[in-house]
């Protein structure tokens, strides 16, 4: 491994995928160039082009905290329904849906050592 990291799948990721204009992230909104999606060439494996997929925008719940914790600019546990109404078990937010979610990760690893 090298510094620059492994080239050869640089290289392939490359070859298939492309940097979008712009996406709509959950919780952060849009950001240009943020993400991928498959050259042209490739339209044959491209789900969202074969089931014709549109996007639909997904508010959080107004009492979730996701974005601004997605954002640095609060912690989890100062979400006001983070580990109470909003747990794995029961997401309300993008960042406890997954276990690699913020708040998911935070609730499953890390919210009982802020306590002490």
């Amino acid at each position: 491994m090298t510094r620059e990291g492994n080239l050869k799948a640089q290289a392939l990721v490359e070859e298939v995928f492309e940097l979008r204009e712009v996406f709509e992230w959950r919780g952060l909104g849009s950001i240009p160039h943020s993400a991928l999606r498959l050259r042209p060439e490739f339209a044959e494996f491209d789900a969202e082009l074969k089931f014709s997929i549109d996007y639909v925008a997904v508010r959080d719940h107004k009492a979730c905290e996701c974005a601004a914790i997605l954002r640095g600019e609060k912690r989890p546990q100062e979400c006001k329904i983070f580990g109470t109404v909003c747990t794995p078990d029961n997401p309300i937010g993008s960042c406890m849906v997954s276990s690699e979610g913020a708040c998911a990760a935070h609730y499953s690893y890390g919210r009982f050592r802020d306590a002490a």
